[in-house]
């Protein structure tokens, strides 16, 4: 029996760094253009505390000679932002910036990828340890008053619908509930997209004496099928950043929807004064600007859809209580009218409003997207772009060899993680872009570089929620090239809990079952969860057919858990065998476990 490399991993890890690191190659820039990424950096690098909270990325982009930079943000769990563009004309260094929020324990990485230039730049590694559960601060969780104190702030989002699925477009709306401790009071803030990054910062005005609550909605407008998740996050001091609501939309062909009914009224995200006009006014003109386009002008791979998404403002001079009825232009196509509710103001107001849509290899050529307001200007206010698709070479031959499929024996009173890994070999080294799609589920898409005469395996994971066991699929397939795949089952067995449990549990065991040609030894490993009380020092080995390993040490983590590796192994006999976990300290629990050795 032959061993490599022994891995201690925490869920996180296991759930985000062994994800592949995505690379994406695109056309390349004109010859003269010269880029580097320096100082990527997560702000703060270690963050501990209360949750939800936001981290902070940066790095600096160098560049010298004259072109476009396109370049996106990567990370460690397999997303990514949208593709932004950089225009040169002689030396440029320019700070770029992205911000992830979090609500429970994560561990990753970003890092700049710059469009036609392979690889990656540093990694920016991150830690959050949060304190305890997310704390939700929303109208049923009123923020503590505290008059003649330091303000404190803090925002919750919800969305409506989280999930849809429908006839397109289908607009998905996000309401910010923004707190206070103590009136008059001023709080800037600015949303946080999932795929477009930060937003430009905004204000709102709680007036003296009056609520210390006030709500701000943003539409959003969709196109087709796509996920993501908005936040909010407090700019002034001593704010509460908000959790992410995350949405998802499924697109089905049918009829255009017919206009929604018009929505309940929400404050602006201007500040207001007391209003000097009356409702018996007459309306006034309101108008309409795209502030932002991305990715915009985009030239590079489309082994996926690219998302596009448009962020337009509405405006109103000052006034009665109004409202305005607008919609997108996309490529010429009206979708659904929407209703925004502007308050009575002696100032000027203004509500964001936004368009998401993605395009694919089909999409090629120019686009234009507009957004009409009534009873403002005749015409829309348009932006044009172009979008070309550029796959590169096509022409290695992946070979699929074998995979290795979880067998999950457990708990089931939470999910668990599940993971699947492949080795593919090529003839000649090339770019892969590959997915899992876990019982009909997609997942992203990811790249990897393959070398021939390397034994490399691509592979992700997925997390799985049941409460009886059960089996699935599990198809790992490679999107270029001559697309090779491989589809297995899976299973997951609920195991009932000890009703007297010792200091040292087993929480779950998931072996591996080998599906591949035999050529060479199968290479099979295992993992398992412990738990205990936080800081307990745990002596446990893993016992490959039969044979114990060395003993090992590690402290359970603050959450209780203690997540492990075992060494991959070579199975030289080429038939099935078993795993067990040996605690060997405490209440000394085991657990064992098949292995499935299918040569096909």
């Amino acid at each position: 029996m032959m061993k490599r490399t022994a891995l201690l991993l925490s869920t996180v890890v296991l759930s985000g760094l062994l994800a592949t690191t995505p690379s994406y190659a695109a056309a390349p820039s004109a010859p003269a253009l010269k880029t580097a990424v320096a100082q990527v950096k997560a702000s703060p690098a270690k963050r501990s505390g209360a949750c939800p909270t936001t981290v902070g990325f940066s790095a600096v982009v160098a560049a010298k000679g004259k072109g476009i930079i396109r370049y996106r943000w990567v990370r460690g769990d397999g997303g990514k932002s949208v593709v932004k563009s950089l225009r040169v004309n002689g030396s440029r260094k320019v700070v770029v910036r992205d911000r992830q929020t979090f609500d429970r324990d994560t561990t990753g990485w970003q890092a700049v990828e710059i469009l036609g230039k392979k690889g990656l730049s540093g990694k920016a590694r991150f830690s959050v340890a949060c304190d305890g559960p997310a704390q939700v601060w929303d109208v049923s969780h009123p923020l503590p008053a505290q008059p003649g104190r330091p303000l404190e702030s803090a925002a919750d989002v919800d969305v409506s619908p989280a999930a849809y699925n429908g006839v397109c477009p289908a607009t998905v709306r996000f309401t910010a509930t923004i707190q206070v401790s103590r009136t008059p009071a001023t709080v800037d803030y600015r949303w946080i997209d999932s795929i477009t990054g930060e937003g430009r910062p905004e204000s709102l005005y709680f007036a003296a004496g009056g609520p210390r609550l006030r709500q701000v909605t943003l539409p959003m407008s969709v196109g087709s099928s796509t996920r993501g998740w908005k936040a909010v996050r407090i700019l002034t001091p001593g704010g509460h950043d908000s959790g992410r609501a995350d949405y998802a939309v499924t697109c089905k062909s049918g009829p255009a929807p017919t206009p929604t009914s018009t929505p309940t009224s929400t404050p602006s995200s201007t500040p207001s004064s007391t209003p000097t006009s009356t409702p018996t006014q007459p309306p006034v003109t309101p108008g309409r600007q795209i502030v932002e386009l991305t990715p915009g002008d985009y030239a590079g791979t489309c082994v996926e859809p690219v998302a596009y998404r448009a962020t337009g403002r509405v405006t109103l001079p000052a006034g009665a209580a109004q409202q305005v009825t607008y919609w997108w232009l996309v490529d010429g196509a009206a979708w659904q009218k929407q209703v925004l509710d502007f308050p009575a103001s002696a100032q000027a107001r203004s509500q964001d409003v936004s368009a998401s849509w993605t395009l694919g290899a089909a999409g090629g050529g120019a686009h234009k997207v507009g957004l009409m307001v009534e009873g403002g200007p005749s015409q829309p206010d348009e932006r044009s772009y172009t979008f070309t698709c550029d796959e590169g070479p096509n022409d290695a031959n992946v070979t699929f060899r074998y995979v290795l499929v979880p067998l999950y024996a457990g708990d089931c009173d939470r999910s668990f993680s599940m993971r699947v890994d492949g080795l593919f070999t090529t003839d000649r080294e090339t770019e892969v872009r590959y997915r899992l799609v876990a019982d009909g589920q997609p997942g992203p898409v990811r790249s990897q570089v393959l070398k021939p005469g390397v034994v490399q395996t691509i592979g992700d994971f997925w997390n799985k929620s049941a409460q009886s066991s059960g089996n699935g699929t599990v198809r790992l397939e490679v999107l270029n090239h001559n697309k090779p795949f491989t589809q297995q089952t899976y299973s997951w067995t609920c195991v009932p809990k000890d009703p007297t449990p010792g200091a040292v549990r087993i929480g779950g065991l998931t072996s591996v079952a080998y599906h591949g040609d035999c050529d060479a030894a199968p290479y099979p490993t295992a993992w398992a969860t412990l738990q205990a009380a936080p800081n307990t020092e745990i002596s446990y080995r893993w016992v490959i057919d039969g044979k114990p390993d060395e003993t090992r040490t590690h402290k359970a983590e603050s959450s209780g858990f203690l997540n492990i590796q075992a060494f991959h192994w070579t199975r030289s006999s080429k038939t099935s065998g078993t795993v067990a976990i040996e605690v060997l300290n405490h209440n000394k629990p085991t657990k064992q476990a098949a292995y499935p050795v299918n040569c096909i």
